[in-house]
């Protein structure tokens, strides 16, 4: 888990640029004694975010309907395992062959 204030010098961005961010909905730490936390793949999303946004492909705006098309597995959010997965061998939708996650297909 990374605090707040190596996430931004990572990242080379203001913690107000960050938190705007934030406040979009476009990544939601953990928080840890009331303190940010991002995690490793938080920190993956947040280079995604900047990479589209600095280089003026995205407006800010735009971002929260793109980044419905990012893998729910690469924010480590997927929940959907199948049905007929025996009880305790259920798997995330991107461990089983030839399956997609319903969550995020357009």
């Amino acid at each position: 888990m990374y605090p707040i204030g190596m996430v931004i010098k990572v990242l080379d961005i203001s913690s107000q640029r960050l938190r705007r961010w934030e406040e979009k909905g476009l990544v939601m730490p953990k928080r840890k004694n009331g303190r940010r936390c991002y995690s490793e793949l938080d920190l993956q999303r947040l280079m995604l975010i900047k990479d589209l946004v600095d280089s003026k492909r995205y407006r800010l705006a735009d971002l929260p309907r793109y980044l419905t098309a990012y893998p729910c597995w690469q924010d480590g959010k997927c929940t959907c395992t199948p049905s007929n997965d025996p009880v305790g061998t259920k798997r995330p939708c991107w461990q089983r062959k030839n399956k997609y996650c319903p969550h995020h297909q357009g």
